[in-house]
């Protein structure tokens, strides 16, 4: 289960994947834990997009669970991307 938070806090499995250099269809069957040699991609990339991802998320996922129910996950710091976030929102004058 938190690899599937980390990943939808992250903004899903292509931004992920992009991020350690992989096809979606591999990050797609991280179901339980994200492998170790991405953790620290994953860190890292949080840390220069000012997202709060701590080394703990990885393992306990209680403070995440917190975090996205206070707030939407931050999908437009992730990346320079062609994925779009259809929520219906509009913008305002």
């Amino acid at each position: 289960m938190p690899a599937r938070l980390i990943i939808k806090y992250l903004g899903g499995l292509k931004i992920v994947a992009a991020i350690v250099q992989r096809d979606a269809s591999s990050v797609s069957r991280w179901h339980d834990f994200i492998p170790a040699k991405h953790q620290q991609k994953l860190l890292n990339y949080a840390r220069e997009h000012g997202i709060d991802l701590r080394p703990e998320d990885f393992f306990y996922p209680e403070r995440l669970q917190s975090l996205m129910q206070e707030q939407r996950p931050p999908l437009s710091k992730i990346c320079k991307s062609r994925v779009v976030d259809h929520t219906g929102e509009t913008l305002q004058p």
